[in-house]
């Protein structure tokens, strides 16, 4: 169930694992396979989605009516969104390499225990490939979508083109909080780094070390109060968080409980185990399906009133054709610089006059229909 859970609440940490494919490798082998192909995933993604981008706006480009910044803000978006999908993964990754079990006087890799740690080829992976990604990946990454949501004021972040770009990484959150997307990844690479490492410290300070975490994560979000609590719609933001917090925490705490009776059969009583067992269970499934609702509720009400408001909209456009239609008022297209040097020397170009129609020119005095045969409107 936890595996399951953890899958869909972090569907990062488990994309693009090939292990499966390379079960016919020696297991070192295929580790520092894995980690060669993961130090370049994130160029091998800004080129996929431009190369992808580029060639729907050359093939489909002219048939959907696609504006040309619209394919940029696309490109943006696909980017910042896989990037975002796969930065638990590669830290991960690359802090998979460090972790290291001590056998004896000598410390092996814990995904082959027949391979050395810090010397061989162990050691060259780890200069050429592992701090680079701890760099340019796990701490670069949050680094840069900082400087971009610092860089820019809030007039920016209502703008449509760098909304639909960066929207992902700051929208939801209140003013001056904006970069709290920063705040989660931090938490995330923390919590990464305790499965990684705090299996060799032991299980019980292991989950000492991610209650305290959890714990801080709290009392961080209590205090730096990320959404704005003043609407209905943040407030049940909030509250999502914070129950989703404590669940944690409470499962953290419980995982200990469950550590200590098998530990020490005597410590904990078989009743308390069953007990915990069950809460945790229905606590974890009663969060997931009241979250779905609540997202689900929340996208129909949204698809709703983006119907109306299509539909108001294409209501305003016919009532404006239809006066339009019934005034007669003719526009001309844009014309080129010279033909608007034109406009200014009278009759020269009659057909970006905006007048009335032949009904309103029966209407008119003798001069005035002079000079509208000329081409002057009125």
């Amino acid at each position: 169930m936890f595996q399951s859970m953890a899958t869909i609440s972090s569907a990062g940490t488990t994309l693009l694992v090939p292990d499966c494919e390379l079960t016919h490798m020696r297991t070192a082998d295929a580790f520092y396979m894995k980690q060669v192909f993961f130090t370049f995933v994130v160029p091998i993604i800004i080129v996929l989605c431009v190369v992808s981008w580029s060639l729907i706006r050359i093939t489909c480009g002219k048939r959907c009516k696609v504006k040309r910044y619209d394919f940029k803000n696309y490109t943006i978006l696909s980017i910042v969104l896989m990037l975002f999908l796969c930065y638990p993964m590669l830290a991960k990754i690359a802090l998979s390499m460090l972790k290291c079990v001590l056998v004896g006087d000598r410390r092996y890799l814990m995904a082959d225990l027949q391979e050395p740690c810090f010397e061989g080829r162990h050691l060259q992976h780890v200069l050429t490939l592992t701090i680079p990604q701890l760099l340019f990946v796990v701490i670069g990454l949050p680094v840069l979508g900082l400087l971009i949501i610092l860089r820019n004021d809030s007039n920016k972040f209502l703008k449509y083109n760098f909304r639909m770009r960066y929207g992902l990484l700051y929208l939801g959150y209140r003013k001056s909080r904006e970069w709290w997307e920063v705040v989660i990844a931090f938490r995330k690479v923390l919590i990464v780094m305790i499965g990684t490492f705090g299996a060799m410290l032991g299980v019980d300070m292991q989950a000492f070390l991610a209650i305290f975490v959890i714990f801080g994560a709290i009392m961080i979000h209590l205090v730096g109060k990320p959404f704005d609590t003043t609407e209905p719609k943040f407030q049940l933001l909030h509250q999502l968080e914070c129950a989703a917090l404590t669940l944690c925490w409470l499962t953290f705490w419980a995982g200990l409980l469950f550590f200590l009776g098998h530990e020490q059969p005597d410590a904990v009583a078989s009743e308390v185990l069953v007990f915990m067992s069950i809460m945790i269970v229905f606590g974890n499934i009663i969060f997931l399906v009241f979250a779905t609702y609540e997202f689900v509720k929340e996208f129909i009400k949204d698809f709703k009133k983006k119907q109306k408001e299509r539909r108001r909209s294409s209501v305003a456009k016919g009532h404006l054709r239809d006066a339009v239609r019934f005034v007669g008022v003719k526009v001309a297209p844009a014309a080129s610089s010279s033909q608007n040097r034109s406009l200014f020397k009278g009759p020269a170009a009659p057909e970006l006059v905006l007048g009335p129609t032949a009904k309103r020119k029966n209407t008119l005095s003798g001069t005035e229909v002079r000079a509208w045969d000329k081409g002057w409107g009125l």
